[in-house]
């Protein structure tokens, strides 16, 4: 009787420490931590024509405010005021440009995002974004 309960007390020690080794050195989930990651730079847009003015802003129901042109040939759309309310989630961006015939483009537009490729918490956490230029026809 003696050996047979040395027996099952060694076994249960045995299991034990094959447990804790499994868990500790098995496959285990990532646990990502809650962060948010905010994109709070320009929203670029790219036109098939080349337009003479370009107006915009972000957000459902806004009204666009004239855009300048950046010295690199670019419009940028910053997400401030007159362009982006207070509180919003920016998701889209109303266009409104004019080009050198006077041909008019007004548009709502999508914002898609893409990843900056960079992962402070590893990839399978996700990380920071950036929007992808948005291309007005």
């Amino acid at each position: 009787m003696k050996r047979r309960g040395l027996f099952l007390i060694m076994l249960g020690m045995l299991v034990t420490v094959l447990s804790v080794a499994a868990m500790s050195h098995g496959p285990v989930g990532t646990i990502c931590p809650a962060t948010g990651y905010a994109y709070t730079g320009d929203v670029e847009l790219i036109f098939a024509h080349e337009p003479e003015s370009v107006a915009a802003c972000l957000g459902e129901g806004c009204t666009p405010s004239p855009v300048a042109r950046t010295a690199d040939g670019r419009w940028l759309v910053p997400q401030s005021a007159p362009y982006l309310a207070p509180s919003v989630s920016v998701t889209s961006v109303s266009v409104d440009a004019v080009g050198a015939s006077g041909a008019r483009v007004a548009r709502t537009l999508a914002i898609e995002t893409e990843s900056t490729g960079e992962h402070p918490d590893g990839p399978q956490c996700g990380g920071p974004f950036r929007f992808k230029p948005v291309t007005v026809p």
